[in-house]
């Protein structure tokens, strides 16, 4: 037995209605904007706008930075927050010292140098970084500037040597050193030491000059050797120097940075000169 098949329609084969796309991105968004994944993961609207109002207070959360009307408040509070020291004095930076006695080179210079990294906002660690470039600067201008006065010494060395022939160089360097050992005061001493004009050979010839006034007779000078003693007694002293320990110069003449370092150089010089001084 053959059972009726009930047909509705005129076509065995029917196509479906398509089913109408009723999400919330199809009726609210723009069609460029229904495919943004990021728009996708919201269920419908509420969720969006939840999410965008939690954003909108975390924007107005975040510390702004201040400008030329911001309160002194708001600007330490700003500086605060990103690691600022409370005080200038609360910087703890790693120092560069002489003689390795902790103490900064110029304890002015380096507490202004706070006081602007404190009103600059400086962290730490930036105020640390700077101290460490301009160590770093000031290094390498030392060490260009004696390369730059020991190359000055051999060319000045070279030049006298020609004009004044190796057999009277160290006679002549020795009046010359003698000369500004007699007439230099301390703070010329430091200029001439301190800037490299102890090498320039113009210096050195004028010095000679003076030195040589004082043993030539044409020149006003009495005949005898400015400053000139007995050269044992000059041979004696420079060996106590040496020597001796309890000489006044004998542990300054040894170590750099004994306060007396310089005058002991210069008085040992001095002696030395004195013994020369005997074999013109």
């Amino acid at each position: 037995m053959t059972e009726d098949v009930t047909v509705e329609s005129d076509n065995l084969i029917q196509a479906e209605a398509p089913v109408a796309d009723d999400t919330w991105q199809t009726q609210y968004l723009s069609e460029d904007l229904r495919e943004n994944e990021t728009l996708g993961k919201f269920k419908d609207v509420g969720s969006l706008g939840t999410s965008y109002l939690e954003l909108q207070k975390m924007v107005g959360s975040r510390d702004k930075i201040p400008t030329e009307d911001s309160s002194e408040e708001e600007i330490n509070t700003f500086y605060g927050k990103l690691g600022r020291p409370d005080a200038p004095d609360k910087y703890e930076i790693n120092l560069p010292t002489e003689g390795g006695t902790g103490t900064p080179y110029d304890t002015k210079l380096y507490g202004d140098f706070l006081d602007t990294a404190f009103k600059s906002g400086l962290t730490n660690q930036q105020a640390q970084e700077a101290i460490d470039f301009y160590s770093k600067m000031n290094e390498d201008t030392d060490i260009n500037k004696t390369a730059s006065m020991q190359q000055a010494k051999v060319n000045a060395e070279s030049t006298l040597k020609k004009e004044w022939g190796a057999k009277d160089y160290d006679k002549n360097l020795a009046m010359s050193r003698r000369a500004f050992n007699r007439f230099a005061d301390e703070d010329l001493r430091t200029f001439v030491n301190d800037s490299g004009v102890s090498n320039n050979v113009a210096m050195i010839r004028f010095l000679h000059r003076i030195g040589k006034s004082f043993s030539d007779p044409d020149m006003g000078g009495s005949g005898k050797d400015a400053g000139s003693v007995d050269s044992d007694t000059a041979k004696i002293e420079i060996s106590a120097m040496m020597k001796d320990k309890g000489h006044k110069y004998h542990e300054a003449l040894f170590d750099p940075l004994n306060s007396k370092h310089e005058e002991a150089i210069q008085y040992r010089d001095h002696l030395y000169d004195l013994v020369y001084a005997e074999d013109e």
